[in-house]
Order: structure tokens, then sequence, then C-alpha cells
């Protein structure tokens, strides 16, 4: 497991300087830097997103769909964990994690999307388990179990807003940091939030 992923900085530490540059506006500069020096870190952001939540509630039921997540996340967790990533937090059907590089982010997705297909096999159709993904990279703050950051925006946007069931989206951050010539891309235009920028969805395994 990665040393980042061991111990994760205090939130109330983060709150106490946040309290502090507001009281002390003149101390910004200072504080900031300060901020950034004890939180942020330079990682691959994974957004996933479960599929077909409505619909799922609206003909099973909710206790059936919270089944669903958790045994989306009996999966997801010991795969994260396997390519040297960590789960920041898993919130409502969504898991939030970092990696250390693009690479192993889009090996663990592969693995999450294969491992879950073996085990949709096992399972009717209204209990099967698809999911989409979105990954970023670039500066991020990271404390106790959340994160912010520009990447983590956009990767959120890809994995939950713009990948459709079964895609591994990437931002161009990530995307050129991807050096193995077996992953293979198609750029596609998106817009968020009024911006039109280019994703990179991945098409070739890299296995």
């Amino acid at each position: 497991m990665p040393k980042q992923a061991k111990t994760l900085p205090s939130c109330e530490l983060l709150h106490a300087l946040l309290d502090e540059r507001i009281e002390h506006p003149e101390h910004t500069k200072k504080l900031d830097t300060k901020i950034k020096k004890s939180f942020e870190q330079l990682r691959t952001i994974f957004i996933l997103d479960m599929s077909g939540f409505s619909k799922t509630v609206q003909r099973y039921g909710i206790i059936h769909y919270l089944a669903m997540i958790q045994r989306m996340r009996r999966i997801v967790r010991p795969i994260v964990s396997k390519f040297d990533g960590i789960v920041i937090k898993f919130e409502a059907d969504n898991c939030f994690a970092v990696f250390p590089n693009p690479e192993k982010a889009l090996l663990a997705s592969e693995q999450i999307h294969h491992d879950l297909e073996i085990a949709n096999l096992m399972t009717d159709d209204m209990s099967d388990v698809h999911v989409s993904i979105g990954i970023g990279h670039g500066p991020v703050l990271l404390f106790c179990e959340d994160m912010y950051g520009n990447e983590l925006n956009l990767a959120s946007k890809l994995g939950e807003d713009v990948a459709e069931r079964g895609e591994i989206l990437l931002t161009t951050a990530a995307r050129k940091l991807v050096k193995n010539k077996k992953f293979r891309f198609k750029k596609v235009p998106i817009t968020i939030s009024g911006v039109t920028m280019h994703a990179h969805r991945l098409s070739t395994s890299a296995a």
C-alpha cells in the first residue's frame, strides 16, 4: 500500500486553518501556502458511479438498491487496494479514490468491470451491478475522508454525468500520462458547465 494511503491529514487541522484564514485575511497568502503544504498531493483521481439508480429504485425499491451498492463496495475496495489506490470514501452509489498514476487507475477500472461481469452471472438481471468511471490527474487537497480539486471536479463530471454504463473516461491531463501503448483511446467532445472540452474514452484493453 502506498505511503499516502496509510494516513490522511485530519479535518480538524484544515478547519482550523480555514477559520484562521477567514478571521485574518491579511494572512491569506501565508495560510494558503500552509494549507497546500499540509494537504495538497499530486494524484490520479478515480470516480465510480453505479448505473440505473432511478429505474431500479422505482421498480424494486430502495432496499434492493442498497444491497446492490453493498455488493459493488465489496468488489471495488480490494481491487482499488490491489493497484496501490486508496478509497477516500464511498458516498451513496459512488466511489471516490486516488491512485499514484493513471495506468494503475485504468488497470483497476478494467478489473472492476471484469469482476462485476463475473458477479452478475450469479444474479438475476434486476440485481446486476454496472458502473461508469471517470479518471483525472492533478493537484488535489486530501484530508480525512474527503478531497477537492479541479481534476476531481472534471473526473466527477465524467464518471457521474458523461460516461455511459461500462465506460471509462479520462481527462486530458490523465490521458497525457498514459505511456502504455496497449491502452488506446478515442477522443470525444463534451460540454461541462457550458465549456466544451475533450474526454478520452478507453477503447482497447491493456490485456
